[in-house]
């Protein structure tokens, strides 16, 4: 083996284990990132619930408030106008 292909074989395994070592350094970011991801996914699945949940709060106020004076002017003081489908918050 001559000097050159030595310094030829040494900078490709150099190279390969660079490339190694990128690997398992974004094997772990991709980890981290995906564990992100769920977290983020989890909030909305249970802002979704929450909204659910909302919605039929606001729709029982608003019937009852057919009876109660009360609970009719409890939704416009905040701001939450109730129409025929679903509540809808006007933007300030």
């Amino acid at each position: 083996m001559t000097r050159t292909q030595f310094i030829a074989l040494n900078i490709v395994g150099s190279l390969c284990g660079l490339l190694i070592v990128c690997d398992l350094a974004l094997g772990l970011l991709n980890g981290r990132l995906n564990q992100s991801v769920a977290a983020k996914q989890n909030q909305f699945g249970q802002a979704q619930q929450v909204q659910a949940t909302a919605q039929n709060l606001v729709r029982r106020i608003a019937q009852a408030g057919q009876a109660d004076p009360v609970l009719r002017d409890l939704l416009p003081k905040h701001d939450i106008h109730y129409g025929t489908n679903s509540p809808v918050r006007s933007s300030p």
